[in-house]
């Protein structure tokens, strides 16, 4: 058991979840052996409802949650301690470019999720996030967010790559200093204020509300947005199934996978006695 280790950081998808995007019988159990007063902090592009049931599920309701990969940081009583957002001048680009093309598009604003209609994209969010998304026409979206005085925390397109390409060529020209484009597969790009990771938004959460440090933190995770959190962790820990980037940066490399419970057995690993 490392003593230095207050404090868990993980990410959810290809990290936490096994095969059925659930939280294993073997993960709650580890995390049900730790003290219930061990901090578990939640990273991830997911919005706040999609986290607050996984939760639940390892026991820790109502802790902090870094959610749209920083963008937007809760304390345990759901007030914003860091928001940031992109422009409606910038969602705008995005929908006359999608004049164009045939692609998906969702706002995420808080804690509300919008697209347009039910097809392949927005179904396969609903299984893999268990959330529902208001149904707001392209047309319609820009006043629909200025009448509630909302801009988006993230703005995920989902299509084919080669309309996805265009618009992130778009995107560089007309908002270079604006956004970040996060590519996490071909055929999905999500945007989200420039600056901002999952590292710097912990940093700032756990220094506030724990008086801890990043070197006091074991991180978990798969994918590209985890490489930060995992280089700057007092221990990061990469599944197997890991970009070959992510594991690089890690301080340990996991033999398993998210489907075999990898967290879990780093938990036994290195944080039970």
């Amino acid at each position: 058991m490392n003593k230095d280790l207050k404090l868990i950081c993980s990410d959810i998808d290809g990290t936490l979840l096994n095969a059925d995007r659930d939280i294993a019988p073997e993960t709650a159990s580890a995390f049900s052996k730790l003290p219930k007063d061990f901090p578990v902090i939640l990273a991830s592009s997911r919005m706040p409802s999609a986290m607050y049931y996984l939760q639940e599920k390892i026991g820790r309701y109502g802790s902090p949650l870094i959610c749209y990969n920083g963008a937007l940081v809760l304390d345990e009583t759901g007030k914003a301690l860091q928001s940031y957002t992109v422009s409606l001048e910038l969602l705008n680009t995005i929908i006359e470019h999608h004049k164009d093309y045939d692609y998906n598009i969702s706002t995420h604003c808080t804690d509300t999720w919008r697209t347009e209609k039910m097809d392949y994209w927005t179904m396969r969010e609903i299984r893999s996030t268990r959330m529902q998304p208001v149904y707001v026409p392209l047309k319609d979206l820009i006043a629909s967010l200025e009448a509630v005085e909302e801009q988006p925390h993230k703005i995920m397109c989902m299509g084919s790559p080669k309309a996805l390409d265009s618009l992130i060529e778009l995107l560089k020209e007309r908002h270079p200093d604006e956004a970040h484009l996060y590519r996490s597969k071909d055929s999905y790009v999500e945007i989200s204020a420039k600056n901002i990771d999952k590292s710097t938004a912990l940093e700032d959460l756990i220094k506030s509300k724990y008086n801890l440090e990043l070197s006091n933190v074991i991180a978990f995770g798969d994918n590209f947005n985890d490489t930060q959190l995992l280089k700057r962790a007092g221990m990061g820990v990469a599944m197997a199934n890991a970009a070959q980037e992510v594991k690089d940066a890690a301080d340990f490399v996991s033999e398993y996978t998210n489907k075999q419970h990898a967290v879990a057995k780093a938990i036994e690993k290195f944080l039970i006695p």
